[in-house]
């Protein structure tokens, strides 16, 4: 996947599709069929990919953690571990998806997207968006 060293502003969707695959294929080696969603800075999807064998709740559950990760601009384990400890403001509002496995898509500091994954424990599915979203910024030469 090659990106623009300079002037980045946007995920295109050739490179929301090039980092669902990614994750579908790690998920895989790994044991893991997953559901994974790409979306844009705004939270519009980009691009989604679901393995033969991944729960049909992992769709949308997917799509949700993208879209959290986008709109509150991190990672979506933070939100996983205030609910946790007992901060469930994040629970009464629509369309947030407190669970880790959602990743803002940062390079060189601007929000360009955020990927989703589900499908596997909330762990697991937290260290494989991570290290797709590594993936993107090591490709694209910068640092988040």
């Amino acid at each position: 996947m090659q990106m623009p060293e300079t002037g980045l502003s946007r995920l295109s969707a050739s490179q929301a599709q090039q980092l669902v695959q990614s994750a579908l294929i790690t998920g895989l080696d790994e044991g893991l069929a997953v559901s994974a969603a790409a979306v844009d800075s705004s939270g519009h999807l980009l691009a989604f990919a679901r393995a033969d064998d991944a729960f049909l709740g992992s769709i949308d559950a997917s799509i949700a953690k993208a879209r959290t990760a986008v709109y509150f601009r991190r990672d979506t384990a933070a939100m996983q571990q205030a609910l946790e400890q007992g901060k469930t403001a994040y629970l009464a509002l629509a369309d947030v998806l407190p669970l880790e496995g959602g990743v803002p898509l940062l390079v060189g500091g601007t929000l360009v997207g955020g990927l989703g994954i589900s499908g596997a424990a909330s762990a697991q599915d937290g260290v494989l968006a991570r290290a797709i979203a590594s993936l993107l910024n090591s490709l694209s030469g910068r640092t988040p």
